[in-house]
């Protein structure tokens, strides 16, 4: 069973002063009861919110409908994933030629590793 609301004017709420506790068993009950200024609310934190949406909705459509498309056509992954391969490679050589030399950090300490362990 769905709620019966009641809507209450400020002049219908002083009207009802003193009458509270006769209110309380009316809200008990399957009633609601609410004031302009709780409804004023209501209406203005419903306005916000599909503000809000459709500020956000038209940020979407723009994405869409601009940025991605541009993306698409002008896209610099490949060019950027290549640049990045030559880097990587340039700098494997480089690791692997100092690597390579005979007083470099890894030959000294294979050297005696091996020397250690054949001792």
């Amino acid at each position: 069973m769905s709620k019966k609301k009641i809507y209450l004017t400020d002049k219908k709420k002083k009207d009802l002063e003193g009458f509270e506790d006769v209110m309380d068993l009316i809200g008990q009950s399957e009633t609601e009861i609410r004031s302009d200024k709780e409804i004023q609310i209501e209406d203005y934190e419903i306005f916000d919110f599909l503000e809000k949406e459709i500020l956000r909705l038209e940020k979407i459509d723009q994405f869409f409908t601009t940025q991605l498309p541009i993306d698409k056509r002008y896209s610099q992954t490949k060019a950027l994933i290549e640049k990045e391969s030559g880097d990587v490679a340039l700098l494997r050589e480089e690791i692997i030629d100092k690597l390579k030399q005979e007083e470099s950090n890894l030959n000294q300490f294979m050297s005696n590793l091996f020397a250690k362990t054949f001792n």
